[in-house]
């Protein structure tokens, strides 16, 4: 793959997270390459500040806030990885917010999100829910 075939939009994507998230690496999966008969590479995300590749999207979208957005403060719906990296992204950017839960979520992601700094509501019983909560 080369730059030129990488949408300009997932360029400036990069660009504008790269001082904000952990580089991490890539590792050839020789198991993985002759298992599938093709050059394997595992991008290793779990190495991510947050402990996903989720910290890329939720450090995009937050800044890419407006001003008027950020003062109106942040709102999520997760079960856990997309939850804990919005509430880190918020506490490092300072931006004020709350991430909904549904009430099954697992008190090991509702714990990161707390410990991130974020506040946390449960509310629903499936996902679908949850979410719809939140955008009200």
């Amino acid at each position: 793959m080369n730059i030129e075939s990488i949408p300009s939009s997932a360029v400036l994507a990069a660009e504008r997270i790269r001082s904000h998230i952990r580089e991490t690496p890539l590792e050839h999966s020789p198991y993985f390459s002759t298992l599938t008969g093709a050059n394997v590479w595992l991008k290793l995300e779990n190495l991510q500040t947050t402990g996903s590749f989720k910290l890329r999207g939720a450090c995009n979208k937050l800044l890419s806030l407006s001003p008027d957005e950020v003062s109106a403060g942040c709102v999520a719906a997760s079960s856990g990885n997309h939850g804990a990296a919005t509430a880190y992204t918020m506490s490092k950017l300072g931006i004020k917010g709350v991430v909904f839960v549904p009430e099954w979520a697992s008190s090991a992601k509702v714990d990161a999100i707390r410990r991130a700094g974020a506040k946390v509501q449960h509310f629903g019983t499936d996902g679908l829910d949850t979410e719809e909560h939140a955008r009200q």
